[in-house]
Protein backbone atom coordinates (compact mmCIF):
# COMPACT_ATOMS: atom_id res chain seq x y z
CA UNK A 1 0.00 0.00 0.00
CA UNK A 2 1.39 3.50 -0.84
CA UNK A 3 2.48 5.84 1.90
CA UNK A 4 -0.22 8.81 2.50
CA UNK A 5 1.53 10.69 4.98
CA UNK A 6 0.94 14.34 4.37
CA UNK A 7 4.26 15.94 5.00
CA UNK A 8 5.04 20.32 5.48
CA UNK A 9 6.65 19.81 1.80
CA UNK A 10 3.43 19.47 0.15
CA UNK A 11 1.65 21.96 2.74
CA UNK A 12 0.09 25.08 1.66
CA UNK A 13 -0.96 27.85 4.12
CA UNK A 14 0.99 26.96 6.86
CA UNK A 15 2.46 29.75 8.47
CA UNK A 16 5.79 32.05 7.80
CA UNK A 17 8.40 31.86 11.07
CA UNK A 18 9.61 35.18 11.52
CA UNK A 19 9.72 36.57 15.16
CA UNK A 20 8.73 39.69 16.70
CA UNK A 21 12.80 40.10 17.56
CA UNK A 22 14.36 42.54 15.40
CA UNK A 23 17.91 42.33 15.75
CA UNK A 24 20.29 45.39 15.91
CA UNK A 25 23.86 45.49 17.06
CA UNK A 26 24.54 49.13 14.93
CA UNK A 27 26.61 51.30 17.80
CA UNK A 28 24.32 53.60 19.78
CA UNK A 29 26.93 54.76 22.43
CA UNK A 30 27.23 58.55 22.70
CA UNK A 31 29.74 59.40 25.61
CA UNK A 32 30.36 63.22 24.68
CA UNK A 33 26.92 63.84 24.07
CA UNK A 34 25.64 61.55 27.10
CA UNK A 35 28.74 63.17 29.53
CA UNK A 36 28.74 66.80 29.05
CA UNK A 37 26.78 69.42 30.83
CA UNK A 38 24.07 71.24 28.82
CA UNK A 39 22.75 74.41 28.48
CA UNK A 40 21.02 77.32 26.28
CA UNK A 41 21.92 78.77 23.33
CA UNK A 42 20.20 81.98 22.13
CA UNK A 43 21.68 83.10 18.95
CA UNK A 44 23.65 80.89 16.13
CA UNK A 45 26.47 82.20 17.47
CA UNK A 46 26.91 81.37 21.00
CA UNK A 47 29.60 82.54 23.20
CA UNK A 48 31.36 82.68 26.45
CA UNK A 49 34.12 84.43 28.43
CA UNK A 50 37.50 82.89 30.01
CA UNK A 51 40.01 84.52 32.03
CA UNK A 52 43.66 84.01 33.55
CA UNK A 53 45.21 84.55 36.91
CA UNK A 54 48.69 86.63 36.72
CA UNK A 55 52.10 84.65 36.99
CA UNK A 56 52.51 84.39 41.19
CA UNK A 57 55.12 86.85 42.22
CA UNK A 58 57.57 86.89 45.51
CA UNK A 59 57.87 90.73 45.04
CA UNK A 60 57.66 92.58 47.79
CA UNK A 61 56.07 96.19 48.91
CA UNK A 62 58.47 99.12 49.98
CA UNK A 63 57.12 100.32 53.54
CA UNK A 64 55.69 103.89 53.01
CA UNK A 65 54.90 103.63 49.46
CA UNK A 66 51.96 104.70 47.58
CA UNK A 67 49.86 101.97 45.71
CA UNK A 68 50.55 102.03 42.31
CA UNK A 69 48.22 101.49 39.62
CA UNK A 70 48.48 98.12 37.03
CA UNK A 71 46.99 97.16 33.83
CA UNK A 72 44.27 95.07 33.98
CA UNK A 73 43.87 92.54 31.14
CA UNK A 74 40.39 92.00 29.80
CA UNK A 75 38.74 88.44 29.67
CA UNK A 76 38.74 86.46 26.64
CA UNK A 77 35.65 86.19 24.34
CA UNK A 78 35.17 82.51 22.33
CA UNK A 79 32.06 81.42 20.67
CA UNK A 80 31.11 78.04 18.59
CA UNK A 81 28.11 78.43 15.81
CA UNK A 82 25.25 76.54 16.01
CA UNK A 83 25.17 73.36 13.81
CA UNK A 84 21.67 71.67 12.43
CA UNK A 85 21.63 67.92 12.04
CA UNK A 86 18.82 66.39 10.73
CA UNK A 87 17.78 62.72 9.74
CA UNK A 88 14.34 62.30 7.71
CA UNK A 89 12.07 59.35 7.46
CA UNK A 90 9.17 58.54 5.64
CA UNK A 91 6.92 55.32 4.81
CA UNK A 92 4.72 54.21 2.18
CA UNK A 93 0.73 54.26 3.23
CA UNK A 94 0.67 51.00 2.41
CA UNK A 95 3.63 49.47 4.30
CA UNK A 96 2.15 51.15 7.77
CA UNK A 97 -1.10 49.45 6.87
CA UNK A 98 0.81 45.97 6.25
CA UNK A 99 0.40 44.00 9.43
CA UNK A 100 4.07 44.06 10.71
CA UNK A 101 6.70 41.68 12.34
CA UNK A 102 8.62 43.28 15.60
CA UNK A 103 6.55 46.30 15.82
CA UNK A 104 2.83 48.14 15.76
CA UNK A 105 4.24 50.47 13.58
CA UNK A 106 6.81 51.18 11.03
CA UNK A 107 6.55 55.18 10.87
CA UNK A 108 7.35 55.00 14.58
CA UNK A 109 9.86 52.02 14.05
CA UNK A 110 11.76 54.06 11.40
CA UNK A 111 11.12 57.51 14.01
CA UNK A 112 12.86 55.66 16.60
CA UNK A 113 15.84 54.50 14.29
CA UNK A 114 16.22 58.08 13.08
CA UNK A 115 16.42 59.29 16.88
CA UNK A 116 19.33 56.96 17.46
CA UNK A 117 21.32 58.23 13.44
CA UNK A 118 20.61 61.40 14.65
CA UNK A 119 22.53 61.04 18.27
CA UNK A 120 25.43 59.02 16.40
CA UNK A 121 25.70 62.01 14.09
CA UNK A 122 25.68 64.51 17.18
CA UNK A 123 28.58 62.50 19.22
CA UNK A 124 30.50 61.82 15.51
CA UNK A 125 30.13 66.11 14.99
CA UNK A 126 31.25 66.91 18.77
CA UNK A 127 34.63 64.79 17.95
CA UNK A 128 35.15 66.19 14.59
CA UNK A 129 33.54 69.33 13.28
CA UNK A 130 35.73 71.72 12.31
CA UNK A 131 33.63 75.07 12.59
CA UNK A 132 32.30 77.47 9.82
CA UNK A 133 30.09 80.46 10.26
CA UNK A 134 27.49 79.48 7.43
CA UNK A 135 26.22 81.67 4.14
CA UNK A 136 23.93 80.92 1.54
CA UNK A 137 23.70 77.40 0.39
CA UNK A 138 26.55 76.35 3.00
CA UNK A 139 25.18 75.03 6.47
CA UNK A 140 27.32 76.09 9.28
CA UNK A 141 29.24 73.96 11.39
CA UNK A 142 30.41 73.95 15.09
CA UNK A 143 33.43 73.31 16.34
CA UNK A 144 34.18 70.20 17.75
CA UNK A 145 36.29 68.98 20.42
CA UNK A 146 39.36 67.86 18.90
CA UNK A 147 39.45 71.26 16.65
CA UNK A 148 39.31 73.12 19.84
CA UNK A 149 42.42 72.08 21.28
CA UNK A 150 45.20 74.09 20.07
CA UNK A 151 47.68 74.59 23.30
CA UNK A 152 47.97 71.35 24.90
CA UNK A 153 48.86 68.90 22.02
CA UNK A 154 51.67 66.38 22.12
CA UNK A 155 52.86 64.57 19.08
CA UNK A 156 53.71 61.17 18.72
CA UNK A 157 54.67 61.14 15.24
CA UNK A 158 53.31 57.30 14.75
CA UNK A 159 55.02 55.73 17.81
CA UNK A 160 52.84 53.54 19.91
CA UNK A 161 51.35 55.28 23.58
CA UNK A 162 53.30 54.84 26.33
CA UNK A 163 53.08 56.10 30.09
CA UNK A 164 56.00 58.44 29.10
CA UNK A 165 53.49 60.31 26.60
CA UNK A 166 50.53 60.09 28.53
CA UNK A 167 52.27 61.57 31.44
CA UNK A 168 53.75 64.45 29.46
CA UNK A 169 50.41 64.98 28.68
CA UNK A 170 49.08 65.70 32.03
CA UNK A 171 52.60 67.69 33.48
CA UNK A 172 51.50 69.73 30.69
CA UNK A 173 47.69 70.29 31.27
CA UNK A 174 48.54 70.60 34.67
CA UNK A 175 51.05 73.20 34.20
CA UNK A 176 48.40 75.17 32.60
CA UNK A 177 46.10 75.09 35.40
CA UNK A 178 43.88 71.99 34.23
CA UNK A 179 42.46 69.19 35.69
CA UNK A 180 41.30 66.51 33.35
CA UNK A 181 39.11 63.56 34.75
CA UNK A 182 38.63 61.80 31.61
CA UNK A 183 40.48 59.99 29.08
CA UNK A 184 38.52 59.47 25.22
CA UNK A 185 39.88 56.69 23.19
CA UNK A 186 39.25 53.82 19.91
CA UNK A 187 39.98 50.50 20.92
CA UNK A 188 43.08 50.82 19.35
CA UNK A 189 44.42 52.85 22.19
CA UNK A 190 41.82 51.62 24.99
CA UNK A 191 44.17 48.40 24.22
CA UNK A 192 47.79 50.20 24.42
CA UNK A 193 46.40 51.74 27.91
CA UNK A 194 45.42 47.88 29.24
CA UNK A 195 49.55 47.00 28.10
CA UNK A 196 50.56 49.80 30.90
CA UNK A 197 51.99 47.58 33.49
CA UNK A 198 51.20 50.79 36.06
CA UNK A 199 49.75 52.76 37.80
CA UNK A 200 46.53 51.33 36.65
CA UNK A 201 42.76 49.96 38.19
CA UNK A 202 41.53 47.23 37.00
CA UNK A 203 37.78 45.44 37.67
CA UNK A 204 37.24 43.29 40.29
CA UNK A 205 33.94 41.70 40.46
CA UNK A 206 32.85 41.89 44.01
CA UNK A 207 30.27 39.48 43.97
CA UNK A 208 32.26 36.30 42.85
CA UNK A 209 36.10 37.90 43.01
CA UNK A 210 37.00 37.47 39.22
CA UNK A 211 39.65 39.67 38.14
CA UNK A 212 39.07 40.89 34.56
CA UNK A 213 41.65 42.53 32.56
CA UNK A 214 39.66 45.59 32.09
CA UNK A 215 41.64 49.24 32.73
CA UNK A 216 38.41 51.95 34.14
CA UNK A 217 40.75 54.34 35.17
CA UNK A 218 44.21 55.68 34.84
CA UNK A 219 45.72 56.38 38.46
CA UNK A 220 48.34 59.48 37.51
CA UNK A 221 50.24 61.89 39.82
CA UNK A 222 48.14 64.50 38.57
CA UNK A 223 44.76 62.41 39.56
CA UNK A 224 42.91 59.68 38.25
CA UNK A 225 41.53 59.61 34.87
CA UNK A 226 38.38 57.27 34.05
CA UNK A 227 39.17 56.07 30.31
CA UNK A 228 36.11 56.20 28.64
CA UNK A 229 35.84 53.74 25.23
CA UNK A 230 33.94 55.98 22.24
CA UNK A 231 33.76 54.54 19.02
CA UNK A 232 33.99 58.37 17.04
CA UNK A 233 37.88 59.01 18.91
CA UNK A 234 40.31 59.24 15.91
CA UNK A 235 42.39 55.48 16.00
CA UNK A 236 45.36 57.56 16.34
CA UNK A 237 44.61 59.96 19.19
CA UNK A 238 44.33 60.37 22.35
CA UNK A 239 41.62 63.34 24.07
CA UNK A 240 42.35 64.03 28.15
CA UNK A 241 39.42 66.16 29.03
CA UNK A 242 38.44 68.18 31.89
CA UNK A 243 34.51 67.50 31.48
CA UNK A 244 33.45 70.35 33.29
CA UNK A 245 34.50 72.31 30.79
CA UNK A 246 32.64 71.57 27.98
CA UNK A 247 28.74 71.94 27.70
CA UNK A 248 26.03 70.65 24.48
CA UNK A 249 24.26 74.30 24.39
CA UNK A 250 21.18 73.48 22.45
CA UNK A 251 19.56 76.81 20.38
CA UNK A 252 16.48 73.91 18.81
CA UNK A 253 16.53 70.73 21.23
CA UNK A 254 16.19 67.65 19.60
CA UNK A 255 12.73 67.22 18.12
CA UNK A 256 10.25 64.76 16.40
CA UNK A 257 8.18 66.29 13.72
CA UNK A 258 5.57 64.90 11.09
CA UNK A 259 5.29 66.59 7.98
CA UNK A 260 2.70 66.65 5.44
CA UNK A 261 1.39 63.72 3.70
CA UNK A 262 1.53 64.67 -0.10
CA UNK A 263 -0.37 61.35 -1.07
CA UNK A 264 2.28 59.20 -1.04
CA UNK A 265 2.44 58.20 2.88
CA UNK A 266 3.41 59.98 6.31
CA UNK A 267 6.87 61.29 6.67
CA UNK A 268 8.74 63.17 9.12
CA UNK A 269 12.10 64.69 10.30
CA UNK A 270 14.04 64.28 13.90
CA UNK A 271 16.63 67.29 13.99
CA UNK A 272 18.65 69.57 16.69
CA UNK A 273 20.20 72.52 16.69
CA UNK A 274 23.39 72.69 18.74
CA UNK A 275 27.13 73.75 19.47
CA UNK A 276 30.00 72.93 21.65
CA UNK A 277 30.52 75.17 24.33
CA UNK A 278 34.55 73.81 25.39
CA UNK A 279 34.70 76.67 27.89
CA UNK A 280 38.79 76.86 28.63
CA UNK A 281 40.59 74.62 26.17
CA UNK A 282 43.84 74.53 28.29
CA UNK A 283 41.99 72.52 30.99
CA UNK A 284 42.77 70.07 28.51
CA UNK A 285 44.61 68.07 25.77
CA UNK A 286 45.61 65.87 23.18
CA UNK A 287 48.17 63.81 21.97
CA UNK A 288 48.24 63.13 18.54
CA UNK A 289 49.98 61.11 15.68
CA UNK A 290 49.51 57.91 17.82
CA UNK A 291 50.24 54.26 16.20
CA UNK A 292 46.67 53.01 15.50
Amino acid sequence: MADTLFKSYEAIGNREDLTDVISMISPTDTPMLSRFGKTKAKNTLHEWQCDALDSASTAGVVEGSDVETVALTPTERLGNYTQISRRMFRVSETQEAIDHAGRASEFNYQASKALKMLANDMEKTLHDGTGNSGASGTARELKGVRAAITTNVITAGSSALTVTKLNELLRTIWAQGGKPNAIYVNGSQKEAIGSFSTPITRNVNAMDKKYTNVVNVYDSDYGPLEIILDRYATTTELLALQEDQFKVAFLRPVTKKALPDNGGGPKGVVEAEYTLQYGNEKASGKITGLAA
